[in-house]
Formats: C-alpha cells, structure tokens, sequence
C-alpha cells in the first residue's frame, strides 16, 4: 500500500470544517469542570504576565481570511475554498483559580462567508455563549457548551477560539510542543519587550492526517500583545502557510491570516449569558442525540435523495448538505443501507461519492459502521469505494466490536497482485487511527488493539506490509513508554523500509526516552532514506546530550543528503541556548549550505529576535 495515497480519497467538502478550524488547535480536556462562584474583584497577577480579574469584560474584534488549495497530481491548477470571518467577541472572566481561570465568550457578532457565500443559519448558530477553561499561562483546556449547541458548531467555536491559543513562560524565549489539526507542532516564542511576544511554529512533528505519514511544512510569523489593565490577549496577529505534498496525492497549501483586537466596546455583558448548564456528554452521544429527526422512513428516504440531488449540482454550501445526510442517517435505523443501496445502483460523481462516505463516517452510527463495513468486505464493490469505506470508519468516534473485527481480517487477508492489495494496509492504519480515541476514552479494548499491532509488525511476512503495522502504532498517539521499547528492535531490521517507519514512529510518539538508541542506529546507518527518518526523530529530541550534539556537530558537515542535513540543522538550532557552541557550526553551514531550504531555516535560527 502507498501510504500518500490515502489523504484523495476523502471528500472535498470535509475540509470546509478545517478551513474553518484554519489551522487551530484540536485536543479536547476530559477535565471535569467545576461550578461557578459568584463573580468578585478579585485580582490575581501571574508571574507571565497575563492577568486575570473576575468580573473584567472586554470585546474583540477579530478577522479570519484563510485560503485552501488542493491541486491533484497532474492537474496544472488546484481548486480553492476561501473562508473569511468577521466576528466581535464578547468576553469575561468568570471565576479565578490557583489552576486556571473560567472565562464566559459569546459572538455578539458572526458574519462568515465560505467561497463568498454566506450561511445565515450557521451564523446564527455560531453566536451561543459559552464557557472556556483556562490555564494560568493562556492554554485554554476545556470548553463548556449549553446542551443544545449541536456538536459541529461546537467544533467550529472550539477551534477559533484556540487559534489564538498562546503558551507564556519566564523569561526572554522559549520553546513548547503544541496541536493543532494539522499535527503536533514546535511553537518557539520570544519576549521581544514587557508586552510584546513574537511565536513562531518552527515545524510540524507529526500529521494529524490519521492516514498519512505525511509532514506538514510551517511558515508562521505570529505577533502577541498583553497589557496590564486589560484580562487574556490585547492584540494578536497570525500569518502563516501551511503546505504538504504527497509523491502520489494531492499538493495542498493553506494560508491564514487572521487577527484578534480589543474594541471600543465597555458594555459588560450580563453575567447570566454563561449561567447555563452545560452538558458533559461527549461529542459523539451529544451529535447523535441532537441529530435524530422526527421524521418517518419514507420522509428520510426522500429527503436524502433530494439532498444528494442538490449534491450533484451546487459547489458552495457542501458541508450543510454532508451534515444534514449524516442527521438523515441517524434518524432512522435503515437509512445507512438505504443511502448505500442508492451509491450502489445509481450513476453519481466522483465528488459527490466521496461526501457520502464522510456523511457516514460523520454519523458513526453502528448501523453506519455496519453499511461501510458491508462495503470493503463484498468483492462486488469497487476498490476506490473500499478504500474510502475503510478510511471512513478510521475516523467514527465509537468503533464497534463487529467494526474492529472486520478491519482485522482485512489488515490480516492477502491481495498481492490483485487491485485490491492496499486494502490490508488501510485497515491497519485506520485500527491505528481507532486506536488513539480508544486510548483516550480508557476503553479496555484498546491494550489488545495496540498488541495486535505490534505482532502485525513482527509476523507480518511482508516488509511492506510490517512497515505499515509500525505507521499504524503512531496513528495510535499513544504516551505509553513501554510502546517505544517495542519498537525499537525494528531499527536493526533487514528491511530499510521498516527501519524508516519506525524511526518515523518514534518520532510522532515522542522520541526523549528512546534517542540514544536514535543515535546509535544513525551512527551505523547507511540508507540515506533511514538516516533522514532517524534525524527527523531526533530533531524534536528537547534536551540532546553533549554526545548526541557532538557526533550530528561531526557528521553534518560531510552529509551528502539535503534532507538528513536539514534534520541536523534543526537539532542544533534547538539546542544553541544549552551549546552555543553550535552556532559556529551553523554559520559555517550558512555559508557553504547550496540547499535553500536549508539556508532558510538555519539563517531564521540563527538571526530570530532575542
């Protein structure tokens, strides 16, 4: 299976909510949130600098204007979704704690447009108020809805709010790992006075894609403002492009620019917007719950066709048709095999196909995982429409037992030679991707799921196809040490494919405890594609030894490969402040360097505002 191939064969319109989210955080809190206290005076100052007063309110004006390009491998031009948002925030804080801060936001004010259209209803919807759950440095952590905000739009309001997340520590710089929905990322800030911060995402670690290995590239220029007389952020601005690239898939490139100011406005807003209860449901039970009509079979049935009809025509507004097909599929049991008798016996396309299997996915029913899985395990469907039924039920939020099952035998069956051999490595990557939500939700099926995947790796007869099993174990984001002791034996297999793929998956899960055994392999590696995903890993290594810093400062002067350099430019660049010694190294770099892109990123470490 070719592991870039996967991120196509997903609708369209599923990233009209990324755009949305733009860039933004994507980690959710199981942290129990307390009761509220009356508001008071209160005034607590924290040693970074934010301030935190219960009862201050303050507006903001904020402005979003983002850009997707997709473009197919091929293809001279890609196709581009725009979203631009101008919004007022209202704000107050709530409730001061040792641990964080409980502040209450509303958009008092929501015009968003996607490709220039606007959606009244969505708007509407966006302007609920509701309670976020912050720690003392900025962080938000959790986020309290009133029980009638339906899940999608609590993912959309989520995700602006925490576009403007910020970490602040002591002192003049500092780097922190932070996520957002491209992946897990290194934020690097820098105090450049008393109220201005500057933050840079330096680069991503890891793709959120749970079906791609691919690495997202980060231009990001952020600017931070605080002020003493004023709680959270005064100004803050953000400029970044964001891009991957897949050998075989599609090119994408997102831009964002977006900004979020204190207004004019004083107008306290009443405290009682935010005295709702909130409901604790997960998203999952909250969506169902919401989504289920009251309508008859035949109601359903007929307006899933005339939605689907209006799919074939329309190129703006798709996700409110994808969401109302997955309210359409929860309404009634029978509906999911309805939809899929449809697909079966009707003529539609290709973009159109693939929104209805995000509708499922989105749905996540039993029943809906039951009519996907109905799809790959029946020979009379095509492989496109297995893939995309596989890729779908790697992203439902509650997988079930008959789900799991029927993915293994797939990861397990054998389609060499046949159009269909990248099915088994699909289902692999997805069980991973089922994976990471199990681990976080405790289910006491998840420590068998993730031993299945490590015998894949070592049983599998495939080199291929072990590799793949490796791929999946970092799909499963699991924080677990003992998982990366598993793993590393496979840095001296035969196979350099496999030895890559686990370079690469200790690297997505967190390569501090396992890096001198990074090191040692890199030592005695001799594949250039093994060194780059070893250098890779070790890049994000925070606190390298003096051995580890000596031996890259030795080795990456006579290194003949552009991408290992690049992963030894970057270990040295994040770790001047411990050995400033490196900066010799690098300026030596600098100037013999014929890469560009290695010239780049060397000269923004080491001419970056101290």
């Amino acid at each position: 299976m070719k592991l870039n191939n996967i991120k196509w064969l997903t609708g369209m319109s599923a990233i009209v909510l990324l755009i949305i989210g733009t860039i933004l955080l994507s980690g959710r809190s199981t942290e129990e949130s307390t009761e509220l206290t009356p508001a008071s005076e209160k005034s607590t100052t924290v040693a970074n600098n934010l301030q935190w007063r219960a009862g201050r309110s303050q507006t903001y004006d904020v402005v979003v204007d983002s850009s997707f390009i997709m473009t197919m491998p091929g293809a001279t031009s890609g196709q581009e979704i725009s979203v631009n948002i101008d919004a007022i925030l209202d704000y107050q804080t709530l409730e001061v704690k040792v641990n964080n801060v409980i502040v209450g936001m509303r958009f008092s004010s929501m015009e968003m447009k996607i490709s220039g259209v606007t959606e009244e209803a969505v708007n509407d919807a966006l302007t609920q108020p509701f309670r976020v759950h912050i720690a003392p440095n900025g962080l938000p952590q959790s986020f309290e809805f009133p029980a009638a905000v339906p899940a999608e739009h609590r993912e959309i309001i989520e995700n602006f709010v925490r576009m403007f997340q910020l970490v602040i520590e002591d002192g003049k710089s500092w780097v922190v790992q932070e996520t957002n929905s491209s992946g897990d990322y290194e934020a690097a800030y820098t105090r450049n006075s008393p109220t201005i911060l500057l933050k840079k995402k330096q680069r991503f670690l890891s793709s959120s894609s749970s079906l791609s290995a691919t690495v997202p590239v980060v231009e990001s220029n952020e600017t931070i403002r605080i002020d003493d007389n004023n709680d959270w952020i005064a100004d803050m601005k953000i400029d970044e492009t964001v891009s991957s690239k897949d050998q075989n898939g599609p090119s994408v490139v997102v831009t964002n620019k977006a900004s979020l100011k204190l207004g004019d406005t004083k107008t306290a807003t009443s405290r009682a917007s935010w005295d709702f209860v909130s409901s604790m449901e997960s998203t999952a039970n909250t969506r169902i719950a919401n989504a289920k009509p009251a309508i008859s079979r035949e109601e359903a049935e007929r307006r899933i066709l005339a939605d689907i009809d209006k799919l074939e025509k329309v190129k703006d507004g798709r996700s409110i048709l994808i969401h109302s097909l997955r309210d359409l599929l929860l309404a009634n049991d029978e509906m999911p095999f309805v939809l899929l008798e449809y697909m079966k016996t009707e003529q539609l396309s290709d973009r159109t196909r693939a929104d209805l299997y995000l509708a499922f996915e989105l749905a996540g029913s039993p029943q809906a995982q039951a009519a996907l899985t109905s799809v790959f395990t029946d020979q009379n469907w095509s492989f496109v429409d297995s893939m995309r039924a596989i890729v779908a039920l790697g992203g439902v939020a509650k997988p079930t037992d008959d789900t799991i099952s029927a993915l293994w035998d797939t990861a397990y069956s054998s389609a060499a030679g046949t159009e269909r051999d990248e099915l088994p490595g699909t289902a692999a990557l997805a069980l991973g991707s089922l994976g990471r939500n199990m681990n976080k939700e405790q289910d006491e099926n998840y420590i068998s799921l993730r031993s299945g995947l490590i015998n894949g790796a070592s049983g599998a007869a495939d080199t291929h196809q072990r590799a793949v099993y490796l791929h999946a174990l970092g799909n499963t984001g699991d924080p677990d040490p003992t998982i990366r002791n598993n793993i590393t034996p496979f840095l001296n297999d035969s196979a350099p494919e496999v030895r890559s793929a686990a370079a690469k998956t200790l690297g997505r899960l967190g390569s501090a405890e396992v890096a001198e055994q990074l090191l040692q392999s890199f030592e005695q590696e001799q594949s250039d594609v093994v060194r780059s995903s070893i250098t890779e890993a070790l890049s994000s290594w925070e606190t390298p030894t003096q051995v580890a810093v000596t031996t890259i400062k030795e080795a990456i002067g006579n290194e003949r490969d552009e991408n290992v350099r690049y992963n030894m430019a970057v270990l040295l660049g994040n770790s001047m402040n411990k050995f400033p010694e490196n900066r010799k190294v690098l300026e030596k770099l600098l100037a013999a360097e014929q890469s560009k892109r290695i010239r780049q990123q060397v000269a923004e470490m080491l001419f970056k505002p101290q």
